[in-house]
C-alpha cells in the first residue's frame, strides 16, 4: 500500500466526536513547498491539494466529507489555489507525487483545467495525478453562475475533453456544454498515454462514472469513526460497471482518503474504545490501514488530525509516518484483481 498525505492548503484538519473541521489559518503561514518538502523525505508516495473556487460564508449544502454531512469549514476560510500551488511543489520536489483531492470539474472551462494541469504534469516531469469530481456545494454553483443539477453531464463532459486536450493532436468536441473543433492543446503531459484520472465520490452514481470515464475511485472516510468498508457496494458497482463496458479489472485502481494521527500506545486516543481510524500507536494506525487493503485498498491518502492547530504538529505528525508506518505499510498489498496504486 502507498500512503499519500491530504494537503493542507485549505487550513489543518482537527475531529470532534462526529465530524471532521478544518480550520483556517492564515495563508502566509501555510508554507505548503516546505511541507511537501517535508513529505518527500518521510517517504510519502503523494500530496493531494483539496479545491474551491469560493468559499460561501453559510451554506445549507450537504459535505460528503463527513458522514452527518456536517459542513468542515469556517465562515470565512483561507484557501489557496490547488494548480497554482502545485505547481510551486512541482519545482522543490522530485519523486512525490502531486494529485487533486479533487478538482471540482463542471464549474470552470476544462480546457482552461487541461492547459493548468498539462503544465503541472511537466513541471513535475510526469507526476500528476488527477482527481476530479462534481462538487457537493450548490451555494457555490449559484456564485459561478452555473446549474448545479447539470454538474454530472458538465463533469462527463469536462474528463473526455481533458483526454482528447492530453492526447490528440487536433482536439474538438461537440457535446451538451462544450464545443468546439481545430484547438491545438500543446505541449502535451509528460505522462503517456495520459496523467491517470480519479473520480471522487461517495455514491452509487458517482462510482458508476469512475468505472465508465476514470481510472480510478477515490471516496472519503474523513468523520473520525469511519470503516475501511462503508464503501463495499460501491466496489461492486464500479465492477459490474466495468464489466458492461469491458474494462479489466486490473486497469482500475482503488484509493481512500481518512484522517490520521499516530501517538503514544499509552495516549487516551489509542486507549479509546472505539478508537477513531488510523488513531493511535503506529501498530494500531496500521493495523486500520490494513483494513483499507483488505476492502481492495491500494492507496491511503491520509488528513493529519492536528488538534493544536499548529503547522509544528503537522511537521511532527509526517516525520512520525514516515518513521513507524511508511516503512510496514508497503508491505500491505491491496485485495482483489485491482490496479496497484499509480
Amino acid at each position: 500500500m502507498q500512503i499519500g498525505l491530504y494537503g493542507h492548503t485549505h487550513g489543518l484538519g482537527y475531529r470532534d466526536e462526529i465530524n471532521l473541521f478544518a480550520r483556517s489559518m492564515p495563508a502566509t503561514l501555510l508554507d505548503p513547498t516546505s511541507v511537501a518538502q517535508d513529505a518527500e523525505r518521510a517517504g510519502f508516495h503523494s500530496m493531494w491539494f483539496p479545491d474551491h473556487v469560493c468559499m460561501p460564508m453559510a451554506s445549507e449544502s450537504a459535505h460528503v466529507a463527513n458522514e452527518s454531512r456536517e459542513r468542515a469549514y469556517e465562515p470565512r476560510h483561507e484557501m489557496l489555489d490547488a494548480a497554482v500551488v502545485m505547481g510551486a511543489v512541482a519545482t522543490v520536489t522530485t519523486r512525490l507525487r502531486l494529485g487533486t483531492s479533487v478538482l471540482i470539474a463542471p464549474y470552470r472551462n476544462p480546457l482552461s483545467d487541461a492547459r493548468q494541469f498539462a503544465t503541472v504534469d511537466i513541471l513535475s516531469n510526469g507526476r500528476l495525478i488527477l482527481g476530479v469530481g462534481a462538487g457537493w456545494m450548490a451555494e457555490e454553483y449559484d456564485a459561478l453562475g452555473i446549474d448545479f443539477a447539470e454538474r454530472g453531464r458538465r463533469t462527463i463532459e469536462s474528463i473526455e475533453i481533458y483526454k482528447r486536450s492530453w492526447t490528440d493532436d487536433v482536439v474538438a468536441f461537440e457535446g451538451e456544454h462544450f464545443r468546439f473543433e481545430n484547438l491545438s492543446m500543446d505541449p502535451k503531459p509528460v505522462q503517456q498515454p495520459r496523467p491517470p484520472i480519479l473520480y471522487g465520490g461517495v455514491t452509487a452514481t458517482g462510482a458508476r462514472r469512475a468505472a465508465r470515464h476514470c481510472d480510478g475511485f477515490y471516496p472519503l472516510f474523513l468523520d473520525p469513526y469511519s470503516e475501511p468498508n462503508r464503501y463495499d457496494a460501491l466496489n461492486d458497482v464500479i465492477r459490474d460497471e466495468l464489466d458492461q463496458v469491458g474494462r479489466a479489472h486490473e486497469t482500475f485502481t482503488m484509493a481512500a482518503a481518512t484522517t490520521m494521527h499516530v501517538t503514544d500506545a499509552s495516549d487516551a486516543l489509542a486507549t479509546a474504545s472505539p478508537r477513531m481510524i488510523c488513531t493511535g500507536s503506529a501498530e494500531q494506525v496500521l493495523e486500520d490501514l490494513e483494513g483499507f487493503a483488505k476492502a481492495g485498498y491500494s492507496l491511503a491518502v491520509c488528513l493529519m488530525d492536528v488538534p493544536s492547530g499548529e503547522l509544528s504538529e503537522l511537521r511532527e505528525q509526517i516525520d512520525r509516518v514516515g518513521r513507524e508506518v511508511l516503512p510496514q505499510a508497503s508491505d500491505l498489498v491491496a485485495a482483489g484483481d485491482w490496479q496497484p496504486a499509480l
